[in-house]
């Protein structure tokens, strides 16, 4: 049985209208990176390509790039053209062999 939930509830649980999307994203180096180098290019990721798109990004940079991309703007979900120029953007560096963008999904219920 399915509970109903009153506006009140669906916005504290972020369900129906309130749902909001994000992405998860993961890119393998090509080859190892010094720390430096590393915080370089995460600093880079975050500067030029999410900031600029008005996403957030909770995740690092390690061996591998992995994280999960959501809107910046309070209550507001991350789009399909955010996403595929988040993608443009890690297939067209060098740093990375192999990038993935996954689907749009539930920020907070996944």
């Amino acid at each position: 049985m399915t509970k109903q939930h009153n506006r009140r509830q669906r916005k504290k649980l972020h369900l129906g209208e309130f749902t909001q999307l994000g992405f998860a994203i993961s890119a393998r180096l090509a080859s190892p990176l010094t720390d430096g180098a590393c915080d370089k290019l995460l600093d880079e990721f975050i500067q030029d390509c999410i900031e600029p798109l008005g996403l957030r990004f909770g995740g690092g940079l390690d061996e591998d790039l992995s994280g999960y991309v959501t809107s910046a703007a309070r209550g507001r979900s991350a789009s399909d053209s955010q996403r595929d120029k988040v993608r443009m953007w890690l297939s067209l560096r060098p740093e990375f062999s192999m990038s993935e963008v996954a689907l749009l999904t539930d920020a907070w219920q996944a």
